[in-house]
C-alpha cells in the first residue's frame, strides 16, 4: 500500500508540473470576447482571483497549440471544449484522491479509538465530501472558462442547488448517526421506547432541516420567499387548530413513553377499562378487556388518567371469612385456627397468611383470613385458592367443625 501511495503521489506531482509548464499557462483571448469579460464582471458567483483569471486567461492544458483543435464550433475553438473536459476529469481525480485519503489515512486513525462513532462519522462524510470537492472544482472551471452567459448562469444555479442538496443530505445523515448513538447509549434496555419515540423525533428534526435548507437556498438564488414564509405561518396556524386533538394525543404518547407507566402485554386499569395492553400507538393505546373486547383509548385520556398497573403487583392478596357455629367450643375454635395456619403454611404458592378469630357475628363465630399468593398470574392464583378451599373443607369435616350460615331464632312468650 505504501508503494502504491508513493507512486500515486509522484504521478500527481508530475501532473502538476506538466500543468505548470503547458496548461495553466495563460492563453490570450480573442478581441471578440469583450462581452465575455463584461459578463464575468457581473457574474453572481465570480469574485477575487477567479474573476481576474476569467478576464485575462483560462487553462488550456496545451491543447491551444494543437493545430487540429483550432477549428471553431459554436463560436468557440475545439481546444476549449477539450480543455473543459480535461478540467472535469481533473476535478474528478482530485475528489477521488481526497476520498482515498479519507478511506485509508483517517481510517487508520479512527481504528485506534475505543468507540466506533468516529468510524461511522467517517463513512458518512466520505460521499458528501467527495461530491462537494468535485462540484467546487467544477464551479471554479465555470468561472475560468469563457462560455455563454446563459450557460454560465444555469451551471452556477445548478451548482448552488447541488451544494445545498449535499449539505442537507450530510446533515440528515448526521441526524441518523446521532439518533443511533442516542439509541445505543440511553435506550439500550428499552427497545419499545426507542422504536416509538426516536422515529418521531427523527422525522420531526429532518422535516425542519429540509424546510430551512429549501428556504435558505431559495433566498440565496434570489427567489421571493417572504410571501412563502407568510403563507407558511398562516397555514401553520390553520393546521395547528385543525390538528389540536391529534397533537394532544401525540404529546400524550410522548408522556406515556417517557414515564413508562405500563408496557405492551401488561394488565392495567385505566378509568373504567380493565385489561391487557396490546399496543401503544402514536395516537392511541389498545387494551383487550377481561371480556375479550379491544378498546382503543386516546393517549391524551391515558396520560390524564390514574393508571393502575396490575401486572406490577408482587403478589395477589385474598381476604376471606370462615364462619363457625355458635355452639363451637373454645378448644374447637383453637383447633380450627391451628388447622388453617397449617394449611396456608404448607401450600407452595402461599407467600404469607394472617389468621385470627376476629368477631362474634350475628349468627356465627368469624375467623378472619388474609393471605398472599406468590404468583401474579390470575389463573394460577385461582388454582391455588381452589386447592386451599378443598383442604379446609376436608380438614374441618374430619375434625367435626361445622360451618355457620345465617340463622334466626324466634322466642315465643305465652301469657298465662
Amino acid at each position: 500500500m505504501r508503494v502504491y501511495q508513493r507512486n500515486l503521489l509522484c504521478l500527481i506531482v508530475s501532473v502538476v508540473a506538466w500543468l505548470t509548464l503547458t496548461g495553466i499557462v495563460t492563453a490570450e483571448q480573442p478581441a471578440a470576447s469583450t462581452d465575455a469579460t463584461s459578463r464575468t464582471e457581473t457574474a453572481p458567483m465570480g469574485s477575487g482571483v477567479i474573476a481576474e483569471l476569467a478576464k485575462n486567461a483560462q487553462p488550456t492544458f496545451g491543447f491551444d497549440r494543437i493545430e487540429a483543435l483550432q477549428h471553431e464550433v459554436g463560436g468557440y475553438p475545439l481546444w476549449q471544449y477539450v480543455a473543459s473536459l480535461t478540467w472535469v476529469i481533473l476535478a474528478f481525480g482530485v475528489a477521488a484522491f481526497l476520498d482515498f485519503l479519507l478511506a485509508n489515512k483517517l481510517r487508520k486513525l479512527t481504528a485506534r479509538t475505543k468507540t466506533d462513532l468516529d468510524e461511522k462519522l467517517l463513512e458518512v462524510l466520505r460521499g458528501p465530501v467527495k461530491a462537494a470537492v468535485f462540484l467546487v472544482m467544477l464551479n471554479v472551471g465555470i468561472r475560468m472558462f469563457q462560455w455563454p452567459e446563459w450557460a454560465e448562469m444555469i451551471l452556477a444555479t445548478l451548482f448552488t442547488v447541488a451544494i445545498a442538496g449535499i449539505i442537507t443530505y450530510l446533515i440528515l445523515k448526521l441526524v441518523d448517526l446521532l439518533l443511533g448513538y442516542v439509541r445505543s447509549k440511553f435506550f439500550a434496555g428499552d427497545a419499545d421506547l426507542s422504536k416509538l419515540l426516536l422515529p418521531i423525533l427523527g422525522r420531526s428534526v429532518k422535516v425542519f432541516i429540509i424546510v430551512i435548507a429549501a428556504l435558505t437556498t431559495a433566498q440565496y438564488l434570489g427567489l421571493p420567499i417572504t410571501s412563502v414564509i407568510a403563507g407558511l405561518g398562516i397555514g401553520g396556524i390553520a393546521v395547528a387548530l385543525a390538528a389540536q386533538n391529534t397533537l394532544a394525543n401525540v404529546f400524550g404518547t410522548i408522556t406515556i413513553l417517557a414515564d413508562r407507566p405500563f408496557r405492551a402485554g401488561e394488565r392495567v386499569q385505566i378509568d373504567k377499562y380493565d385489561g391487557t395492553v396490546e399496543s401503544i400507538g402514536l395516537r392511541s393505546t389498545r387494551i383487550r378487556t377481561l371480556e375479550g373486547h379491544v378498546v382503543t383509548v386516546p393517549n391524551k385520556m391515558v396520560a390524564d388518567s390514574a393508571i393502575n398497573n396490575v401486572s406490577l403487583r408482587p403478589t395477589i392478596r385474598q381476604l376471606i371469612t370462615i364462619s363457625l357455629t355458635y355452639d363451637t367450643k373454645p378448644q374447637k375454635m383453637q383447633e380450627a385456627i391451628t388447622t388453617l395456619r397449617e394449611i396456608f403454611q404448607k401450600h407452595p404458592l402461599t407467600h404469607d397468611a394472617w389468621i385470627y378469630w376476629k368477631d362474634y357475628a350475628a349468627s356465627s363465630l368469624d375467623i378472619f383470613v388474609v393471605y398472599w399468593c406468590k404468583s401474579t398470574v390470575f389463573k394460577e392464583f385461582l388454582q391455588a385458592m381452589e386447592e386451599i378451599n378443598l383442604e379446609i373443607k376436608r380438614r374441618f369435616d374430619a375434625a367435626g367443625l361445622d360451618f355457620a350460615f345465617p340463622t334466626q331464632t324466634i322466642h315465643l312468650h305465652q301469657e298465662k
